[in-house]
């Protein structure tokens, strides 16, 4: 039998003034079985010589060192050389409660599952809040289930999108070359979950939070505008899901997931960059390039209704700024977003949202 229940995959890129955290977190998981994989792709600062100074003193830590290939690659390295029963992930500036692997090692076991869920704890204005599970806890879901709800859920939202929270039979992802794409900078994960899922056989979500996810405006996968997130989100739209993954939905299906993810993308990018730390001029022109594109026009127009379904007021007023084609709108949301960002307003922003869907 295999002595090593979990490996846990973590990728490093200058992430050295979380790396502490971060190692504390899994040195004191109360699943002992466990081995630890860092994969330094090609950082720059200390990190590397932080995480050989805890190996001295703990050696389920693995170190593999690479020239800087992206989060992708690095992932997918520490894939092949994991040797544990499970394969869970951990973002370098991230960091978990001590019985994170062990709950989730022990429902995956019990069940003989491909794929387990936890809840997320997600860093936000200053605060950490639990993110609601997306579908029911203790239920043991099949493929047509997966099939009919989960694959439509990551084709049109990020639910449940991290790779994070959640662990995947080693065997499982071996034997089905479930793999991160290279050269991509957001929504790896996304494309990861879609493959696993439409092959798994039986997935469980459990009423456990354990993963504590940390916003850091400095991280380089949140460099909106320099990463250029538009373009790799209009990029993503285009990728054929259906052959490279073999889904078994309807072309007319995908299209329109596809469609209201691109569009509430759009949303998400308006806001990023409305809070983002540049000059208004330069934000602003890429906004604008982006919201008057014309396949956003397009496809916003088609999929209106599908688009704001279940979204609140400020998902709305984009909307309207893309239908109407108004520069004017789009410049006093900007400036107002700009002006009136506040921590405790972004989170009133939301519970008005919230109430705007549930009516």
């Amino acid at each position: 039998m295999n002595s090593i229940k979990v490996s846990v995959i973590i990728p490093v890129y200058n992430g050295e003034a979380f790396l502490q955290d971060c190692l504390k977190s899994l040195l004191n998981q109360t699943l002992i079985a466990c081995e630890f994989i860092f994969v330094n792709d090609g950082s720059t600062d200390n990190g590397l010589g932080i995480i050989e100074e805890y190996q001295k003193k703990d050696g389920r830590i693995i170190i593999i060192n690479q020239i800087n290939k992206g989060i992708s690659e690095a992932r997918n390295a520490g894939i092949a050389v994991a040797k544990g029963e499970y394969i869970g992930f951990l973002d370098n500036d991230d960091f978990v409660k001590e019985d994170m692997f062990e709950r989730l090692y022990e429902t995956a076991q019990k069940n003989n599952l491909d794929i387990v869920v936890s809840k997320t704890i997600l860093g936000r204005d200053g605060k950490y809040i639990i993110k609601d599970p997306v579908f029911d806890a203790g239920v043991l879901y099949g493929q047509p289930f997966i099939q009919a709800e989960i694959i439509p859920n990551l084709l049109r939202t990020e639910d449940l999108f991290a790779v994070w929270n959640k662990i995947y039979k080693r065997s499982f992802v071996e034997l089905n070359n479930i793999h991160f794409p290279k050269n991509r900078v957001i929504e790896e994960d996304n494309m990861f979950n879609i493959q696993a899922f439409n092959k798994a056989e039986n997935v469980l979500f459990i009423d456990y939070a354990g993963y504590y996810y940390r916003e850091v405006a400095t991280s380089k996968s949140r460099l909106t505008i320099e990463n250029d997130y538009f373009s790799k989100a209009l990029e993503k739209y285009y990728f054929d899901y259906k052959k490279e993954y073999n889904l078994t939905l309807t072309d007319s299906k995908i299209e329109e997931l596809k469609a209201v993810r691109f569009i509430q993308r759009v949303f998400y990018l308006v806001y990023k960059c409305g809070v983002t730390k540049i000059s208004f001029k330069a934000k602003f022109k890429y906004v604008k390039q982006m919201v008057f594109h014309a396949k956003v026009y397009e496809i916003a127009k088609k999929y209106q209704h599908e688009v704001i379904a279940d979204k609140g007021i400020y998902e709305k007023i984009v909307l309207k700024v893309i239908i109407k084609k108004s520069p004017m709108l789009l410049f006093f949301l900007m400036l107002s977003i700009r002006v009136g960002y506040h921590p405790m307003i972004s989170e009133t922003i939301r519970k008005l949202n919230k109430l705007t869907k549930n009516n």
